[in-house]
């Protein structure tokens, strides 16, 4: 089902990509078949029954997303986080509405470099003043966790300085903030099989001496 999805997402990303720069009409038609031909794939069931409404649905969605030129090239989201630890050698954590906990992240903000919403998003989050120092790890979530048809996308973790600030967190983004040890991590978190403990406390202790990246 993941190899499926996958490749619904490519087709997806041609076909718009190649409606975005205006091509010949025959070019045009070919691209709006392969659109077609995903949106069947997407709605298709794991009994091979296809629901033809959400199969149009999905193709009148897809195809009103095409812009022109450079803005309809079909790229992944980033998403930016960001790994602070106290003096006492203890990460920040937030645990999720959802339960989980993870380190303060969210998606890329126009108008802000990476580092800059990665300050931006500790402080939101969690009241706190921080300082991007270097960049510690760029993961394609894509090929680590299930993802939905909508969702591939970049992840880009920073290291901060903690300058100051009071900790307090907004209810409606999440539920608490701490800070924790390693040996002491609250469960559940949230994709630890990502590996992502790992480098983010071996950035801390010095271990990590190169951005972690995706093996190609």
């Amino acid at each position: 089902e993941n190899q499926i999805d996958y490749w619904v997402q490519r087709l997806r990303a041609i076909a718009q990509i190649g409606l975005a720069f205006h091509p010949p009409v025959y070019d045009r038609e070919r691209y709006e078949e392969i659109l077609e031909l995903a949106s069947h794939m997407a709605a298709t069931r794991a009994d091979l029954s296809r629901d033809e409404i959400l199969s149009d649905a999905l193709y009148a969605k897809w195809r009103s997303e095409v812009q022109s030129g450079v803005p309809g090239y079909v790229t992944p989201k980033v998403g930016v986080g960001a790994a602070v630890f106290n003096d006492r050698d203890e990460l920040l954590l937030i645990e999720r509405p959802s339960g989980y906990w993870l380190f303060p992240t969210g998606w890329a903000d126009v108008g802000y470099t990476p580092a800059q919403v990665a300050a931006k998003e500790v402080r939101e989050e969690t009241g706190l003043d921080v300082t991007p120092t270097r960049l510690i790890a760029v993961s394609d979530i894509r090929k680590l966790v299930d993802q939905n048809l909508e969702m591939h996308f970049y992840s880009l973790i920073f290291y901060c300085r903690l300058n100051g600030g009071a900790l307090r967190v907004r209810p409606h983004e999440a539920l608490q903030a701490k800070f924790f040890a390693r040996e002491n991590l609250p469960t559940p978190l949230a994709h630890p099989e990502l590996g992502w403990v790992e480098y983010v406390f071996a950035a801390h202790q010095g271990r990590l001496r190169e951005t972690h990246f995706d093996a190609v």
